[in-house]
């Protein structure tokens, strides 16, 4: 075949030389050809600088986004090849430009450097993609955790997670460096809840932290703009050369003749000499690309080769197996000790499917091992693999490790990712080891309901649209409005205006909570400076314990002191609470300038007399599930009446919430209550009503 080609070749460059020697009589016509040729190298070259701009870009994207399919990558190296190789079969391109021409040849050879080191980039991209997801499903869970969480260590989880995601987009390996690992590893935790949450956490901390000055130091190399510079530089060479030849064309076109026969036979020598390379360069490629797919240390499919059988081939199903409490292995034995058990457990699986031909198997995590099936399996594999470990311990030297197994099974493609969620239940049991993915179990339909309540909440504080509204609050005795409560209004691009209160969750957990505290606070503080009417705004304790929101406050009462003192902060008791010195100095602090504090929704889930007791406040907020039936309900008007007589007592004034009708309104002026809010006064409006 390589001899057919080489000859084709050969008579083709025969046949092209002959032609030219044949146009060389027609000035004109050869004056045509070599502008024609020219247009032709610059579209070549143009094309290939497109290619390599193209690949670069998909390797950011792969980069910037967790679930991104290697399949562009692999079709952007194949078309800058195709690109790159026709601009090198171009035998005007290397007779007229050799010294370009000579500039592109090792250009080429940087690309091959280039898609080296895409490829071992994808690697550890996907180390780092993995952990990021794990860090940040973490952070999730960390939050929703009921248990006490230190403040320290919570701040340390929040900086580092921050950081990953900083140093990831702005590839900068420095940032890395402040992850304060060794405090993750030493710090001792409360309860066993927070200690398996912080190994877990450790574990991928640290995967990010070995992996990402390689992928770092690899996606800068990818990203280096001097192979381009090579292309543009190519670019500038042939308008340069192609003037100074339109100069010189006339007087060396018969010149040229004598050179014609013996470029000819130059050219079939180098069309030969380079098949040879081409034949032996495949032969490498073709070694280098299988090696491409294996994982180093346990000579399995990696996650390469896993994405291209799932696009090249068809499966029945997928086996996620993975190695329960790995990380302990590591922490302990170190990670030499470590690799040894993923290699035995290589080995140990690969025996078990040995027999099976439409089984293959793959390492696709640290600790995570596929095993795709093309049919459906007339066995039970999984209780294979559970007996065997059951049964034997894994020998490494002197060590006798006893593996424990979890293994998640999906029908449904994508495979992995459906895999996953079964794996994350497993993971949250403490009874399963093996479940079958159903649509039961997948929580996407919420996590697409928050992606797009983030963007909502997102595009709302960067459009200044998360707005306060005002609902006036009246003297029972007198029935009028004398004061208003501030509350948060997101204002959406279609002109509706909803309550803040669905996307508090999502601004807890994307960190945008103290964002709307300010605006709203900064936008009252405006509005109510002017006319110094009281004013009242929530406060919760994620708000008191936020450095820069207390910074806000200080700038108020520095700047407007008069109207620090039209504040009330209403305080929302709740299970985060854990030291209420932290609000006794924010009480005594914000009482020094002439500020007032409420408790709001007292009567709910977490109210405490104990607590009024302690703390200096003037207002207690009756919560409204009290009022709204206080007129019917006997229990309701003795506990409203058992909360303001105490009130009373402690000399604390009383706000009942959703006054709804004037037979509530009534019955509160019975018991003696101080204050009312609610529609029966007035509803939230974005103006204060005169």
């Amino acid at each position: 075949m390589m001899g057919i080609r080489c000859l084709v070749k050969i008579l083709l460059v025969v046949g092209v030389a002959a032609l030219v020697i044949y146009k060389l009589n027609d000035f004109s016509s050869k004056s045509k050809s070599f502008f024609v040729e020219k247009n032709k190298i610059v579209k070549e070259i143009d094309d290939t600088k497109h290619s390599e701009i193209k690949l670069n870009y998909i390797v950011s994207a792969s980069s910037l986004y967790l679930y991104k399919s290697n399949d562009a990558i692999v079709n952007a190296i194949k078309m800058l090849d195709n690109d790159l190789k026709i601009l090198l079969e171009n035998r005007y391109f290397q007779k007229e430009y050799p010294e370009i021409y000579a500039k592109i040849k090792n250009y080429q050879y940087l690309i091959k450097q280039k898609v080296d080191n895409v490829y071992e980039f994808q690697i550890y991209s996907s180390a780092i993609k993995n952990s990021t997801m794990y860090l940040s499903m973490l952070l999730k869970q960390f939050s929703a955790k009921k248990t006490y969480k230190p403040p320290m260590y919570k701040k340390k989880l929040v900086e580092a997670i921050s950081t990953i995601f900083l140093s990831k987009n702005s590839i900068d390996k420095d940032l890395v460096k402040d992850i304060d690992l060794e405090y993750f590893q030493t710090v001792q935790l409360p309860n066993d809840t927070l200690k398996r949450f912080n190994k877990m956490f450790t574990a991928h901390l640290k995967i990010f932290k070995n992996y990402y000055p390689k992928y770092n130091a690899l996606l800068l190399h990818i990203l280096d703009p001097k192979t381009e510079a090579i292309l543009t530089k190519a670019d500038e060479d042939i308008y340069a050369s192609a003037k100074a030849k339109l100069d010189n064309i006339q007087t060396t076109l018969y010149m040229l003749i004598g050179f014609i026969v013996s470029f000819t036979i130059m050219v079939v020598i180098l069309i030969i000499k380079s098949e040879k390379e081409n034949h032996q360069l495949n032969i490498l490629t073709n070694r280098l690309q299988e090696n491409m797919r294996l994982d180093s240390l346990t000579k399995l499919y990696n996650r390469f080769k896993y994405d291209e059988d799932i696009h090249n081939e068809k499966f029945y199903g997928f086996y996620l197996v993975n190695i329960d409490k790995f990380k302990y292995i590591n922490d302990y034995y170190g990670t030499k000790i470590g690799d040894k058990v993923l290699q035995k457990v290589a080995l140990i699986l690969k025996s078990i499917i040995q027999d099976y031909p439409e089984l293959k198997l793959y390492r696709l995590g640290a600790d995570d091992f596929g095993i795709l099936t093309s049919r459906s399996v007339d066995f039970q594999l999984e209780l294979k693999i559970f007996e065997y470990f059951e049964k034997h311990e894994i020998n490494v030297g002197e060590f006798q490790f006893k593996i424990s197994i979890s293994i998640a099974y999906s029908e449904e493609t994508p495979y992995f990712e459906k895999a996953n969620i079964a794996l994350k239940r497993i993971k949250n049991s403490s009874r399963i080891k093996f479940l079958v993915y159903s649509k039961e179990i997948d929580n996407k339909e919420q996590i697409l309901q928050n992606i797009e309540k983030t963007k909502i909440l997102y595009n709302a504080l960067k459009e200044k649209k998360v707005i306060p509204y005002f609902q006036g609050i009246a003297d029972v005795k007198t029935g009028k409005i004398v004061k208003y409560e501030v509350l948060s209004r997101v204002e959406r691009e279609n002109g509706q205006v909803e309550s803040i209160f669905p996307y508090l969750q999502i601004a807890k957990d994307n960190k945008l909570y103290s964002q709307i505290t300010k605006n709203v606070l900064l936008q009252s503080v405006e509005i109510f400076k002017e006319n110094k009417i009281p004013f009242n705004i929530n406060f919760s304790i994620e708000d008191i314990m936020d450095e820069s929101i207390i910074n806000i406050l200080d700038d108020i009462i520095e700047n407007d002191p008069e109207v620090i003192k039209c504040i009330t902060f209403e305080i929302l008791e709740s299970e985060s609470i854990h030291d209420y010195s932290i609000i006794k100095n924010f009480i005594t602090n914000m009482k020094k300038v002439g500020a007032k504090v409420a408790i709001d929704d007292f009567g709910s889930g977490y109210s405490n007399f104990e607590h009024i007791i302690n703390l200096d406040i003037d207002f207690i907020k009756i919560d409204g599930s009290l009022i709204k039936n206080i007129a019917i309900d006997k229990n309701s008007f003795n506990i409203v009446s058992l909360i303001n007589s105490f009130a009373k007592k402690s000399g604390i004034m009383t706000v009942a919430e959703f006054v709804e009708d004037e037979q509530i309104y009534n019955t509160l002026k019975i018991i003696g209550i101080d204050y009312a809010q609610g529609y029966y006064f007035a509803k939230p409006t974005k103006k204060i009503l005169s």
